[in-house]
């Protein structure tokens, strides 16, 4: 006992003599970038307990953290992190509970990578040279009260690791808003307690948040508008995309004003609107399809290539084009929701894809064409119709025929 306490106030006098400062939360290190000092400097040696590191200024350099228990806040007048090197993350994660509070984050590479365990909260990531914010291979972390706009590709990316992203301000980014990707997974404004913290993800020129590459994902509670403002992009020009992958839109979601469709699902599996976690499922899909390019995917809710959808307590209103198109033998079931004043058809069923309308109905009115119309011979549909009334060509077109 007598060896321990005696170590512990070794080390403590080393710390001083280096330079840290004794403090509630642990051992501080103040780090001036005004006068050369360096984060990487203050990372070396006293490994193995916790430390926190206060940036004041402007650090230009590319930080490596590579060990555990590492806390970096910026001085009361504000700390900043360029990265010098556009082939490196300007801070690099690889230890863990690692927590980054309060820094703006720009150039590098990737502005902040994850391949360890990290909290990221009340930071700026913007001017990066590629991603924002990205957790790789394993890593995992949640990025709290964050913006992260007009960097050099997406703002956030999960690739084969998982994070929490809640609180935050993901804008104006080239490519996608949010990507999660490659058996990642994510809650995107939902926190781990299951609450919504919603995300405004705006203005991207890609897709709002993309899923793919057997990526899964809960999203609630997000206000998603604005983006595909480039419509060439490689990322297309949705809300959300859902792209060999699966998700969930739980509830809470404004998804308006996308260039194309608000959620565009593609050999995917896709709830929108899902009790199974108490939390209020009224998504809001609205004012989306903007772009009028021919054989754009367009609407509110458009699947494609054998998707399978489940739809409740949605609001599919005003969109251009369709409220709802099912093609290439994909498939929904549609309860307790109202699919209304769309230019296209309420709900438009094609390619052999099958629709299952459940109790209690689904209103479909104000719609421009049909409120329910099916294309193709091996299109079919079943269940209560009644909720369809008040569209502008007709109600159910006569080439729809039961399963």
């Amino acid at each position: 006992m007598k060896t321990r306490i005696f170590s512990s106030l070794l080390l403590a006098a080393l710390l001083v003599l280096a330079g840290w400062e004794g403090q509630a939360q642990g051992f501080v290190k103040k780090v001036n970038c005004t006068k050369g000092q360096t984060i990487t400097h203050a990372l070396q040696g006293f490994n193995g307990i916790s430390i926190t590191i206060q940036v004041k200024g402007t650090c230009s350099e590319n930080v490596d953290i590579a060990r555990d228990d590492v806390t970096l806040i910026p001085d009361p007048l504000g700390g900043t992190v360029i990265g010098p090197d556009p082939n490196q993350p300007t801070i690099i994660v690889r230890g863990f509970r690692t927590v980054i509070d309060g820094l703006t984050v720009s150039g590098g590479g990737t502005g902040i990578v994850v391949r360890g365990g990290a909290t990221i909260q009340n930071c700026t990531v913007q001017n990066t040279g590629s991603n924002g914010i990205a957790f790789f291979h394993g890593g995992n972390g949640t990025v709290d009260n964050c913006t992260v706009q007009n960097n050099g590709g997406h703002g956030v990316v999960i690739e084969g690791g998982s994070a929490t992203v809640i609180n935050s301000t993901i804008s104006s980014n080239p490519s996608a808003g949010i990507v999660v990707s490659v058996s990642g997974s994510a809650r995107i404004g939902m926190t781990d307690r299951n609450q919504y913290a919603g995300n405004t993800i705006s203005s991207n020129q890609g897709s709002g948040i993309i899923i793919s590459t057997s990526g899964g994902a809960n999203i609630g509670g997000n206000t998603i508008s604005g983006n595909g403002t480039n419509p060439s992009s490689v990322f297309g020009y949705f809300g959300v995309l859902i792209n060999g992958a699966s998700a969930a839109l739980v509830g809470n979601n404004n998804i308006t004003g996308n260039n194309g469709s608000g959620i565009l699902v593609q050999y995917s599996t896709a709830r929108v609107g899902n009790p199974s976690f108490g939390l209020p499922i009224t998504n809001v899909i609205t004012g989306n399809g903007t772009i009028l390019a021919p054989n754009a995917a367009t609407g509110g809710i458009f699947a494609n290539q054998g998707s399978s959808l489940q739809i409740e307590g949605a609001t599919i209103n005003g969109n251009t084009g369709n409220g709802v198109f099912l093609g290439l033998r994909s498939n929904a079931r549609i309860y307790n929701s109202t699919v209304s004043n769309n230019t296209g058809n309420g709900i438009l069923v094609v390619q052999g894809a099958g629709l299952l309308l459940q109790d209690p109905a689904v209103t479909v009115n104000g719609n421009s064409l049909f409120g329910l119309e099916c294309g193709g011979t091996e299109s079919s549909f079943g269940g209560n119709t009644s909720g369809i009334s008040g569209n502008t060509v007709g109600q159910v077109s006569p080439n729809c025929s039961g399963f």
